[in-house]
């Protein structure tokens, strides 16, 4: 069950920028004069120093998720931080996006997901992508031009909100936000 979550994470991955699979170099950062006002953030946050995505989940906030899987660096599609917590549970998945993101950025590309639903998370515009019963992945416009992506997928066993893939990213992902610095 665990290889089969993560062989479904890779294709996530691969798929979140360049789509059906195949990996594209990801596109230049969105001018600001380009930013839908719709999906403006009106208190942004800054990725750029945040070195480490395993530090955006405290140890007391994964044992409040039940994230079981001890943090470790991890490749992103993105070349920057990202974090892998691989348990018995669940696998959860951080990707630092402050060169291409923010929201404009991924409604551009909304076409490259094998599905798309524009959402909130902790106040911030979001979407839910690439998305089946006890998988999801949701990303959150953190500012203008700056994304973090957290990928989701129940393992076996723990709470029955777990059930619900995208409802616990979402979770995942709020307490996410609030460690991310303030711009």
């Amino acid at each position: 069950m665990l290889t089969a979550s993560l062989l479904m994470l890779t294709a996530i991955s691969s798929c979140a920028v360049g789509g059906e699979g195949e990996q594209q170099p990801p596109q230049a950062a969105p001018s600001t004069e380009n930013i839908d006002p719709a999906l403006a953030v009106e208190n942004p946050k800054n990725l750029k120093g945040v070195a480490d995505a395993c530090q955006l989940l405290t140890p007391e906030q994964r044992t409040a998720l039940q994230v079981d899987g001890a943090p470790e660096q991890a490749d992103s599609l993105y070349k920057e931080p990202a974090c892998s917590m691989e348990g018995d549970m669940l696998t959860a998945r951080i990707e630092i996006n402050s060169n291409q993101g923010g929201m404009t950025a991924t409604h551009e590309r909304k076409d490259n997901f094998d599905n798309f639903e524009p959402t909130e998370v902790a106040g911030y515009p979001a979407a839910l992508v690439n998305f089946s019963d006890s998988l999801c992945s949701v990303i959150v416009g953190v500012s203008d031009t700056q994304s973090v992506d957290v990928y989701y997928a129940m393992n076996s066993g723990g709470a029955p909100e777990m059930n619900d893939g995208c409802g616990y990213a979402k979770k995942i992902a709020a307490e996410v936000v609030q460690n991310i610095p303030a711009a």
